[in-house]
């Protein structure tokens, strides 16, 4: 989505600079180095298009149901989402860079989750407190379906969103998902496995891919889907219940213009809600040499002690 895949860039982008850990940081020109290289070329050539599949396939889900079609939508704003698609993955290969420099592995894996939490943030809450229903609605699953409109999507239900999400997954937007994910991920993995595998190698630890690449991957997966996904769902419980103390009432009833819009108290709910959220999460489960530092620890080098699969030599390397 439009509104989301800047933040997925960055994602991507710190995690690739995360992956080439101590080799990107040896180098006097580490924005010159093949890592880069390949980061932009992944970015350019892999990430990038897909986005650009879906905004042409299916503009109004695409644009979390902003856009009626695609030509309807400014020539600028499909142009400034290919660039940054690309740009925003580079700033998070150098902010990720910059945090290993200073030895901080641990706030670089952070660093590539921040942009996992900002799409996932975006994708269940939004702007409006909509996301997941801006999200379900599949206007493409019917010829001729009308646009959004509040609660059309889930109906603001725990049990309208279950039956909304299960039809989701057979619908024509997942199909193009299930199609890019094809496309764009091999190729990540590969660039993720093999530089960090070479790091690993580099360090006397050098390991195989059936004996460690599992381990990596669950790892991964779990702070995506887990830690990312669930911090987001936490943020975004703990917005919408600010936002019931400052009275912005109901989201759906007052998108339908049902109940009276206080913009003010909507704003004011995410000023305060967010950095709650997160001071909770910090203290909790996101502190150094907590719960989730642990899960991370195959990718932090400054710690990461691989027992399975070692060999002798070093894999490969794009």
């Amino acid at each position: 989505m439009v509104q989301v895949d800047v933040f997925w860039a960055y994602g991507f982008g710190a995690s690739l600079a995360l992956a080439a850990g101590p080799q990107l940081t040896r180098l006097k020109k580490p924005l010159e180095s093949r890592f880069f290289v390949w980061t932009v070329l992944f970015l350019a050539l892999c990430w990038s298009p897909t986005g650009m599949l879906l905004l042409i396939r299916h503009p109004s889900w695409e644009t979390m149901q902003a856009a009626e079609n695609f030509s309807s939508m400014h020539e600028f704003l499909v142009l400034a989402f290919g660039i940054t698609n690309i740009t925003q993955g580079i700033l998070g290969f150098w902010v990720g860079m910059k945090l290993l420099q200073c030895g901080k592995y641990y706030l670089a894996n952070l660093n590539w989750m921040l942009g996992y939490f900002g799409m996932f943030f975006i994708l269940v809450y939004g702007w409006d407190g909509l996301g997941y229903d801006r999200f379900f609605y599949d206007r493409d699953m019917v010829t001729g379906s009308p646009a959004w409109t509040p609660g059309v999507g889930t109906g603001g239900t725990i049990m309208g969103t279950a039956v909304a999400a299960w039809h989701f997954i057979t619908s024509s937007v997942a199909m193009t998902l299930y199609l890019d994910g094809v496309y764009l991920l091999p190729p990540f993995a590969a660039l993720m496995f093999l530089w960090h595998s070479a790091a690993l190698a580099e360090r006397g630890r050098p390991v195989t891919f059936w004996g460690y690449g599992p381990i990596l991957l669950i790892s991964y997966l779990v702070a995506v889907f887990a830690v990312s996904l669930g911090a987001a769902i936490f943020s975004a419980v703990v917005v919408n219940y600010i936002g019931s103390l400052f009275g912005v009432g109901n989201h759906i009833a007052r998108g339908l213009g049902q109940v009276p819009a206080d913009t003010a108290a909507h704003i004011a709910s995410y000023l305060v809600g967010l950095p709650a959220a997160l001071a909770v999460l910090w203290f909790t489960v996101l502190k150094p040499g907590g719960l989730v530092n642990r899960v991370l620890s195959p990718w932090c080098l400054d710690r990461a002690a691989p027992q399975a699969g070692s060999v002798n030599g070093a894999p490969a390397q794009p």
